[in-house]
């Protein structure tokens, strides 16, 4: 019953579609990048490139696929809340995504194969302003974004001696809509909408590598790094801009609201049907760092990151993004994971913790934001379960983070809390049967 239980989570979990976020930065770019949201990464601040689980997904660093004990899926819930302060007042928003999906499995003792989805960037931005023109008359600009770019990867990851080695392959795919309005107070004008999208497609790769060192019979030292190659992507281009006016509308409950009435024929621009070509440019990065532990028992790392984003392009227009660069401490606890029955419950829980901080390579009127943030997370194992002398079992992980982007010398600061619920099923596939 529990393992059809936790069959029916994951298919359901994972084919939820990718919801949007909202934050003011999300204008810069492709919106925001998502720091991994997949539990061996989230819920330890984003470790990757030097850690070590055999129970759980690590996509950042393909050379880990070569560590798992198990055929280990996961999939789940992330959910954030942002808090807007500046000058202007106070506002908050909240999203609901799917945080990935992903499957792995053990090809041998050495050699491991992942699959899944993952986001890349979420956009959706809504800021306007007020101006007067030339005959005294006022007018409204207002500009908006939304759309996502998102990832489907295929890696492998195999081990020799003391090294292990990795890559991914990735499809990348998405939309980016920017939205501009000019609305004005005078019938003499026409109030006008254009909408510019922009189809995202193409495959890159990232790499990575992991060495360890066995200090004793019972801990090790583990020197990782992974590289994402910074690729061009192809874009589809079009543009739409329609006349619009602006009403009074009721709602189904008879409530009358402010709204648009846009016009659906007569576009003064429409290319949908001869679309440009483009290049979009995401940033490479590297991460490389250092963990020192006892398996299953207890890890610590600590790693640096480093985010070209100053590489980012899109249709040859450059962002004012510099780098961005972090330090990231993080680890994991296990009491007990051998331990059996329900007295012991609490000593087979992973407790996970993670911090980092640096800029973020956004610069907002002339300056660049600044970040900090904790996480900390629980794997909560369901019933386990014995093949031979191996007890294993799936989990349910909760994690919490808290981020704060801000510079002292602006008006305006984000205060982010997130929550990642996600399934960690741990199997025994592919037995070979003996007979007698």
């Amino acid at each position: 019953m529990t393992r059809n239980l936790l069959t029916i989570t994951f298919l359901f979990l994972s084919i939820i579609s990718f919801a949007q976020g909202n934050s003011p930065f999300s204008q810069f770019g492709p919106g925001d990048f998502y720091k991994s949201t997949f539990q061996s990464n989230f819920s330890k601040g984003g470790i990757a490139a030097s850690s070590i689980s055999p129970t759980t997904l690590n996509p950042s660093n393909p050379a880990s696929y070569a560590q798992l004990k198990y055929t280990t899926g996961e999939t789940g819930i992330y959910s954030s809340v942002n808090f807007i302060n500046s000058n202007a007042g106070n506002d908050y928003f909240s999203n609901t995504d799917l945080s990935g999906f992903g499957l792995g499995f053990p090809l041998g003792k050495k050699t491991g194969l992942s699959f899944g989805l993952a986001p890349i960037s979420k956009q959706n931005y809504s800021f306007s302003y007020d101006d007067v023109l030339s005959d005294a008359s006022q007018v409204n600009y207002t500009y908006e974004g939304e759309g996502s770019l998102s990832k489907v990867f295929l890696g492998l990851g195999t081990q020799k001696g003391n090294l292990s080695v990795g890559i991914n392959g990735q499809f990348v795919f998405g939309r980016l809509n920017d939205i501009s309005k000019v609305i004005y107070n005078s019938s003499d004008y026409k109030n006008i909408r254009f909408q510019e999208y922009n189809n995202v497609s193409g495959f890159g790769l990232n790499t990575g590598a992991q060495y360890k060192f066995d200090l004793d019979a019972q801990h090790y030292l583990n020197i990782g790094g992974t590289y994402e190659l910074g690729s061009n992507y192809n874009t589809s281009n079009y543009l739409i801009a329609n006349y619009f006016t602006v009403g009074e509308a009721t709602t189904s409950n008879n409530k009358i609201v402010d709204a648009e009435f846009h016009e659906t024929t007569d576009f003064p621009i429409d290319t949908r049907d001869n679309p440009t070509e483009g290049k979009i440019t995401l940033p490479s990065s590297l991460q490389f760092g250092i963990s020192a532990g006892k398996p299953e028992k207890w890890e610590a790392s600590l790693e640096y990151k480093n985010v070209a984003l100053s590489e980012y392009a899109l249709n040859e227009s450059s962002s004012n993004f510099v780098n961005s660069n972090q330090i990231i401490i993080g680890g994991t606890f296990i009491p007990n994971n051998k331990a059996l029955g329900r007295s012991n419950y609490w000593k087979n829980i992973s407790y996970n913790f993670g911090a980092f901080a640096g800029n973020t390579g956004i610069v907002a009127l002339g300056e660049e934001l600044n970040e900090f943030g904790i996480n900390f997370g629980f794997g909560l194992p369901l019933k386990k379960f014995k093949y031979q002398t191996e007890t294993f079992g799936s989990s349910v992980y909760l994690s919490f983070g808290y981020l704060n982007r801000s510079n002292n010398n602006l008006s305006i600061s984000e205060n982010m809390l997130n929550i990642n619920a996600s399934v960690v099923i741990n199997d025994k596939w592919f037995i070979k049967r003996k007979f007698q």
